[in-house]
């Protein structure tokens, strides 16, 4: 009898050891691959469960970060010194799209993408390339989450240029919007130092101070002039004002 008991025993063992080590799998291989950190992904997976359970109380949480979003977050909300981009190597994403980011161009025929060739660090990085014209402005932006209000904000990156006849450059673009306003303005901008010509791998900065009147905090990296530059290794921090 003891003998059956324990034949029976050995498949539920070995389903359970399955069903613990594979999901375990596969967060390290997501994590190693794509660059996501696997506190993300059990992030991500603890807010779909928390969806499916709590979905009666799901319109009342989105109305709290809409509101969170335009009244913004003071020190304790927003972590100190740690990068706030999720996908800062540029890792996810397809050719034409980066994860988190989104192209911008005047549409004449330049090349906005992910390139999966050149990279400072990792798999890819953001890219533009003119095609031989001269352009205004392209490049990639992101618009924070959160909002950082009387704080400083500090964004770099590395940046790579290639028969550059123009500048390529980091910036940081502040808005406000006045109450009953429906159009947002420019509250402030900050440039990084800017790269051209051939240029091997090179660190930009800029940072610029959050006031508590902004309602929007824009990140970009661009290109403007002809030629071609890549960005990548990018990094937002948020510090406390001097």
């Amino acid at each position: 009898m003891g003998e059956i008991i324990r034949k029976a025993a050995i498949p539920a063992i070995m389903v359970l050891v399955l069903a613990v080590t594979i999901p375990l799998q596969y967060l390290v291989r997501r994590e190693v691959v794509v660059g996501i950190p696997s506190e993300s992904v059990h992030s991500h997976a603890s807010h779909e469960e928390e969806d499916e359970h709590d979905h009666v109380h799901s319109g009342e949480e989105e109305h709290e970060h809409e509101h969170t979003e335009e009244e913004g977050h003071l020190a304790s909300d927003i972590p100190l010194g740690k990068n706030l981009f999720p996908n800062h190597g540029l890792e996810v994403g397809t050719r034409e799209q980066i994860w988190g980011w989104t192209s911008f161009g005047p549409g004449q025929g330049e090349a906005v993408y992910r390139d999966d060739d050149v990279a400072y660090r990792g798999l890819a990085s953001a890219a533009v390339s003119t095609n031989g014209i001269t352009i205004e402005e392209a490049g990639w932006y992101m618009r924070l989450d959160e909002l950082p209000l009387d704080h400083v904000v500090v964004f770099e990156g590395c940046v790579k240029a290639e028969a550059l006849a123009g500048i390529a450059y980091l910036e940081v673009t502040l808005e406000t919007r006045e109450e009953g306003s429906g159009s947002a303005q420019v509250l402030d901008r900050a440039y990084s130092d800017t790269v051209a010509g051939d240029s091997d791998w090179t660190l930009r900065t800029v940072s610029i101070y959050v006031p508590p009147e902004a309602t929007g905090v824009w990140v970009k990296v661009g290109l403007s002039g002809q030629g071609r530059a890549w960005f990548d290794d990018l990094t937002l921090m948020v510090e406390e004002p001097e």
